[in-house]
């Protein structure tokens, strides 16, 4: 069964949907209708058209196909997936380099250049998301040598995303963000990608992290906006959210049970 009307004229789309697990097949089906990507679903029994590059179904199902196009996947895996999928439709299946573009903040902007095209990009909620983000990006396509380059604006957040690069193996620049920003808002994905394409100064050991007394009042002024103005967590909090140790959430938290005891 193909999803939507079938035409023999039809151009074969690149991704297909093949699985008996009806849920795994509704979820993957709904997830790539939103990304936009052209798609077909195929009955279990049937084969793949020639025109396929990637069919996804169960691990099993995979897993007795002699097909080296099909992908495996869970339910809880569709998102990293279909993201794996994208990067090698977009990129391709062999990529010498890849540069990375961060634009620092409480929710970080990511882009990336591979090959020196434009592979993709997205805010990120979190330092952590951002290099869990990278790592799955290498692990899909897994270039030749590849580079993490950060705006060294928000020094706080840029060193800590620093850090937890180091420690996963990549190789860190600093890059010069004065020339990154556009207008008077700060659009921090355009940034990313502006990063990305600039030389940076390298960095190959653990950074300080110290937050200002201006990062620690953001903080403190987000955890009001956060509880909806019952309260504003003490300084010593502020500081254990700049410097990684608790989230903004964890540190909300904490405040109200100290206040409850």
């Amino acid at each position: 069964m193909i999803e939507g009307e079938a035409q023999h004229s039809r151009i074969v789309p690149e991704v297909a949907v093949r699985t008996d697990d009806f849920r795994l097949a509704y979820r993957l089906l709904g997830r790539l209708r939103d990304s936009g990507i052209e798609h077909m679903q195929i009955d279990p029994e049937h084969p793949v058209p020639n025109g396929v590059d990637y069919w996804i179904g169960s691990h099993a199902e995979v897993g007795r196909s002699e097909d080296d196009r099909g992908v495996g996947c869970a339910v809880e895996e569709i998102d990293s997936v279909i993201g794996s999928i994208v990067n090698r439709m977009y990129v391709g299946e062999k990529v010498q380099r890849i540069c990375f573009g961060i634009d620092p903040g409480p929710r970080p902007g990511l882009a990336w250049l591979a090959d020196g095209k434009a592979a993709g990009s997205m805010q990120m909620e979190s330092v952590d998301e951002t290099v869990d983000r990278i790592m799955e990006i290498l692990r899909d396509l897994r270039p030749a040598e590849s580079v993490v380059r950060i705006g060294d604006g928000a020094r706080t957040i840029s060193s800590r995303i620093a850090n937890v690069c180091l420690a996963r193996g990549l190789s860190i620049q600093f890059v010069d963000e004065r020339s990154t920003s556009r207008g008077s808002r700060h659009d921090h994905v355009s940034a990313a990608l502006t990063i990305c394409s600039l030389e940076g100064i390298p960095v190959t050991q653990r950074l300080q992290v110290i937050p200002t007394e201006g990062e620690v009042r953001e903080i403190q002024r987000r955890s009001r906006r956060i509880s909806e103005g019952r309260l504003t967590i003490p300084a010593s909090l502020a500081r254990a959210v700049a410097v990684g140790r608790l989230t903004l959430s964890e540190a909300v938290e904490l405040h109200i049970d100290s206040l409850d005891r």
